[in-house]
């Protein structure tokens, strides 16, 4: 299922926490699930909202000795090519240490990007910075390494789990500065009009805690009851 042109460019424009609030209007999951903890950083907050169809991918490292092949990472390739747009990757590290192999610097956030993916969330780490930001590659990860270590691709398009957050291949992935998080496709289209009535109470409730006349009563009596 993929999503109409409109809903995505009122998805985008939306940010993340206010988009997780409006999804938790549906009662679709409970609130402690469907979104990354704070294990999980945004590396580019400049470069605002990544919105896409999720590639997911597992990773780890060869063991010494063992054969290095290169099947798998061109299965992934091929699968974000294949991929409906807009797409993010998801990538968790399943290795025995994870934070160690580093898939992500210039030349990988280039190549996807070529590949048509807005960018990756993963529990794993990056390194080239100042490149991926040059390459305009959206990323939030568990942090940075020099060192690409031994890193393998070890499946493409299975259930991944980064920072708490459950993610199956084809999920709308939403994501910004605060976080990343899973949109339920079957409400997806009804999001930005409940996003708007977020704002509109959060608004008003604003307006009531800045009110020189502000009372706690008040405020418990109109919000809170």
């Amino acid at each position: 299922m993929t999503l109409s042109a409109e809903t995505l460019s009122k998805l985008r424009a939306i940010d993340t926490p206010t988009v997780s609030n409006a999804v938790e209007s549906f009662g679709v999951r409970p609130r402690t699930l469907g979104h990354t903890d704070a294990s999980i950083e945004c590396m580019f907050p400049e470069m605002g909202v990544a919105l896409g169809y999720a590639v997911t991918f597992t990773t780890s490292e060869y063991a010494p000795g063992e054969e290095r092949t290169h099947t798998s990472r061109i299965a992934l390739y091929e699968a974000v090519a294949a991929a409906p747009k807009p797409c993010v990757l998801v990538q968790q590290d399943v290795g025995p240490k994870p934070r160690s192999a580093c898939l992500w610097g210039e030349i990988m956030s280039n190549l996807f990007s070529r590949l048509g993916a807005e960018g990756v969330v993963t529990d794993g780490v990056v390194r080239d910075l100042e490149e991926m930001r040059a390459a305009g590659f959206k990323t939030w990860c568990a942090g940075m390494t020099v060192s690409r270590g031994d890193v393998r691709v070890v499946a493409v398009n299975t259930p991944v789990s980064v920072g708490g957050m459950a993610v199956v291949p084809g999920d709308l992935i939403h994501a910004d500065v605060s976080g990343a998080l899973v949109v339920p496709k079957e409400i997806a289209a009804e999001v930005p009009e409940a996003a708007g009535r977020v704002l509109a109470r959060e608004a008003d409730l604003l307006d009531a805690i800045r009110a020189d006349d502000f009372s706690l009563d008040d405020l418990v009596r109109r919000f809170y009851s």
